[in-house]
């Protein structure tokens, strides 16, 4: 890229070999040259010293966009942070254009520009001001990772290319040229139009309606970016209830995965036509007590319809009856033979309906101490509770599913101090406890024990009755019996659990939906 200059509409171009970074060329040239550099851009083949937000280091990538538009705003202070997502939707619009839709991006608010799926960087903005005799010149750098085959290692963030998500390769200078046509149009819809403008970014920002992490320092809170302000500020609405309006240059945003169908695909167990029904998993149930027989008989049939090849129930005799209506179940009817039990299980589920007492107890102690994938919920974790020396036996492997109430008994805190801080309660157990956590609400949350999040928000009011968490632990088994890893397993039970919720209650209203009639559905949701 030789040292020239042209011109492109009313913007005239200066290019460069090699700079520090493209933001602190146009502020040198705007000290030198005053009002003649507005609308002026600034590109470089190579950065010595790229840089973004809050210090970070942009490093160059092969045949990359590295550009700054300046241009003269009489934009109020608190309202020039709105020209990064002037440049984000400008961005990601000619992402779009030119690779025909083949790289499917977003933006992440404020101003990255990110695929949709994965939420990999391709795109990063800084905007700085300089102010020269009352007069703010804007200065928008743009890093756009356009051609590189491959992206640099030891990443803070996860990144990608435009070439890496469509195979395809651009010149940088015709790039750069479509960028500057594309702000200068996003720029005068902002300046005719604010309220226009906003509505066209928020249709392609992914932080809105979706779960996020606010970090200010040290301190991290998590929420759901709920809409934008009048100036492009983020309005977040933490899960206490409040609301804080954030600007960009105070915070870190992060976007934490939610489960949709296309992920539930991609963690799905793959099924082969041939396997028989030892490849897909033995489970051992442990549930169900004389008064609460039907705990035990939902678990084991969404387990069996959930795809678990052998299912083996450990249950008081006195229930034996019950499960004439489930003969596929293989019945256990001799504490004494927990240690064998174990030992054939490739999966065990402990917990439902069995009732606070001295069993529970004994046979939680085997389980855990078997190592083998574990399912913990209801009286499994109410008894864990109870006897917090068991803790010390929780693994990697191990899933507890509470609700609220058994999240508080859990760690010793009232239900409403567990609903105030939802996200950080499941994630400091998980760490704590070096096991998965799936905490159940009206909407769910799944933490491995690194800290992996992902969040559920499918399902209604349906699933408010009894049955619906023995039906979750049932699908939970089945996903790690066939090979799910404990942190997939417990995103897809919670997945298939909420989906087919939401078939049942079109087919029966809330009244009539019940935990069995939603095990029905979820063998069509696994075909």
């Amino acid at each position: 890229m030789r040292n020239e200059k042209y011109h492109v509409y009313k913007y005239t171009v200066h290019t460069y070999d090699r700079v520090d970074s493209t933001n602190d060329v146009a502020k040198r040239a705007i000290a030198v040259m005053g009002m003649s550099m507005d609308c002026s851009v600034h590109v470089t083949g190579e950065q010595t010293a790229g840089h973004g937000r809050q210090g970070r280091v942009w490093l160059n990538t092969e045949g990359a966009v590295m550009m700054s538009i300046v241009r003269i705003t009489k934009l109020g202070m608190n309202r020039i942070p709105i020209l990064n997502l002037v440049a984000a939707a400008a961005v990601r619009n000619v992402i779009e254009r030119i690779t025909d839709g083949r790289a499917d991006v977003s933006i992440k608010w404020p101003n990255d520009v990110v695929t949709s799926e994965s939420l990999e960087k391709i795109c990063g903005i800084l905007s700085e001001v300089v102010q020269i005799r009352n007069i703010k010149y804007a200065v928008i750098g743009i890093g756009l990772n356009l051609n590189a085959r491959k992206m640099p290692g030891d990443l803070l963030q996860p990144a990608t290319s435009v070439y890496l998500q469509s195979g395809l390769s651009f010149s940088v200078l015709d790039t750069v040229n479509l960028i500057i046509k594309e702000f200068d149009l996003q720029y005068s819809l902002l300046e005719k139009d604010p309220e226009a403008f906003l509505k066209t970014y928020a249709e392609k920002c992914i932080s809105l309606g979706r779960h996020v992490t606010v970090i200010k320092g040290d301190e991290k809170r998590y929420g759901v970016g709920e809409k934008l302000f009048s100036t492009g500020q983020l309005i977040v609405k933490y899960e206490d209830g409040s609301e804080e309006l954030i600007y960009a240059a105070d915070v870190s945003l992060r976007n934490q995965t939610s489960i949709d169908e296309k992920l539930a695909i991609k963690l799905r167990p793959k099924r082969k036509k041939a396997s028989n029904k030892r490849d897909n998993g033995r489970v051992l149930i442990i549930a169900g007590s004389d008064n609460m027989p039907g705990a035990a008989l939902m678990c084991t049939k969404a387990c069996i319809r959930g795809g678990a090849g052998l299912t083996k129930v450990l249950v008081p005799e006195s229930i034996k009856a019950s499960f004439a209506l489930i003969p596929e179940a293989m019945l256990c009817f001799d504490d004494d033979k927990i240690k064998e039990l174990t030992e054939w299980a490739d999966v065990i589920l402990l917990g439902c309906g069995m009732g606070v007492c001295k069993r529970t107890e004994n046979l939680l102690e085997s389980v855990l101490k078997s190592g083998k994938p574990c399912v913990i919920d209801a009286d499994g974790l109410n008894s864990l509770s109870r006897h917090k020396n068991l803790y010390a036996l929780l693994h990697e492997k191990t899933i507890v599913t509470p609700h609220a109430a058994e999240m508080g008994r859990l760690c010793g805190i009232q239900t409403k101090e567990v609903l105030k801080e939802f996200t950080k309660t499941a994630m400091t157990f998980a760490s704590e406890h070096r096991c998965c956590v799936l905490l159940k609400s009206a909407g769910s949350i799944i933490v491995s024990p690194e800290g992996e999040v992902c969040y559920n928000d499918t399902g209604n009011s349906a699933l408010a009755k009894g049955g619906s968490g023995d039906v979750l632990a049932g699908l939970t088994a089945a996903m790690l019996a066939q090979g799910a890893k404990p942190f997939d397993a417990a995103v897809l039970g919670s997945y298939l659990l909420g989906t087919s919720a939401e078939k049942a209650i079109a087919f029966l209203r809330n009244r009539f939906a019940s935990a069995t009639d939603i095990i029905d559905i979820v063998h069509s949701e696994l075909q």
